[in-house]
């Protein structure tokens, strides 16, 4: 194998990999990267960087000026860092010396790895898989900010592990796409009408795959899906990912979205934002609970302790409904009020003791968040 590039298109590519390397110890070869070098189907040379831990494996490829093909897998880390450090303009030579040595060659430098036959890396192959539909990748890749903050880290329920992402009929001819994560105390939902998908469909995706997916799609034009009962597979243009899914079924989230929550307060999003952020400061149990009553035109919050310390907010509100007088976890406020958009939020009550719904105009989000005792 012997090839060169420039620095930032080999390091673009081992960036687009390295996340999915096996950081444990545990078998030699999945802390390797694999590289082939050969010509694609149509005549052009082509280098394909791999990196799996079994459950995600990740592709990237890209043009170079090939002298000679082959494969091989260096280690993952140290292949990285020294093409890293190698100045921005520099063209870097790859080639295998031996069949356990990889030299990396750049100006005057040079760098000898050590190699693992690519005959030990494993496959992860993609199965069959159902239809690829293309969607907007700055879209979706909105869709995986808005929701995934809110996945559970609760071993227990491993089902809610993951990133739910779901395509539905909806009335008329459209689908919509939606991205749904929740722990039990907060929910959030965003969600993308379109016209591609045919099929409906309902997957978990493992929260590293929903972290790998977002960083490979960052700055693509789009990406395309396929899934299947078990895996999923996300492709742009250089990148493809292969996912194995959370074998699981995700709860029916539509039965918990509140739907009489007719007592409607408009906010200013930053004035709300700082409000609580300044109130939780003096929170020291648990939950960070905040004590939250609105009620004509004015929403105060507050948080009293057993030490005596004590906080209060006033700000002004758009409010013409009952007093209502509630408790929330102010991280998980915080959280959500972090992820609306706009100037303005609603905030939806039905009464002192039900989920509030937080919501923008034109967002296509819905966030639900939980009441904790005060």
């Amino acid at each position: 194998m012997q090839f060169e590039v420039t620095k930032q298109v080999l390091l673009k590519a081992i960036a687009s990999v390295n996340g999915a390397v096996e950081k444990r110890n545990t078998i030699p070869v999945l802390q390797n990267i694999k590289i082939e070098a050969q010509k694609n189907s149509q005549g052009v040379d082509v280098v394909l960087l791999i990196a799996t831990d079994m459950d995600i494996l990740v592709t990237s490829n890209f043009e170079a000026d090939m002298k000679k093909g082959g494969v091989t897998t260096v280690p993952s880390q140290m292949f990285f860092d020294i093409v890293r450090k190698i100045p921005d303009s520099a063209q870097i030579m790859i080639s295998q010396e031996s069949p356990t040595i990889l030299q990396i060659k750049s100006g005057k430098s040079k760098y000898n790895l050590p190699c693992i036959d690519a005959a030990e890396f494993p496959n992860l192959s993609e199965g069959e898989l159902g239809e690829e539909v293309e969607v907007e990748a700055d879209k979706f890749a909105k869709m995986i900010d808005k929701t995934r903050f809110a996945i559970s880290s609760d071993e227990t329920r491993y089902y809610l592990n993951g990133l739910y992402l779901q395509a539905m009929a909806t009335q008329g001819s459209d689908f919509e796409l939606r991205t749904v994560a929740t722990d039990g105390h907060r929910l959030a939902l965003s969600l993308l009408v379109s016209d591609k998908f045919k099929t409906p469909f309902g997957v978990i995706l493992p929260k590293k795959s929903v972290a790998e997916i977002r960083r490979v799609i960052d700055g693509a034009k789009s990406v395309k899906l396929a899934v299947s009962r078990v895996k999923i597979k996300i492709t742009t243009d250089q990148t493809t990912i292969i996912s194995k899914l959370i074998d699981g079924e995700f709860p029916d989230y539509d039965k918990v979205l509140p739907k009489n929550n007719t007592q409607i307060a408009v906010i200013n999003k930053k004035i709300f934002f700082d409000c609580v952020d300044r109130v939780s400061t003096v929170a020291t149990d648990k939950h960070r609970s905040i004590k939250l009553t609105v009620e004509n035109g004015k929403m105060n919050l507050q948080v009293s302790t057993s030490d005596g310390s004590f906080a209060y907010e006033e700000l002004d509100v758009n409010y013409s409904g009952e007093r209502i007088e509630t408790g929330f976890n102010s991280r998980y406020l915080l959280d959500i009020i972090g992820q609306i958009d706009k100037e303005e939020l609603l905030m939806r009550f039905k009464d002192s003791v039900s989920p509030a719904i937080i919501e923008a105009k034109e967002m296509n989000s819905v966030f639900v968040i939980m009441p904790v005792r005060i």
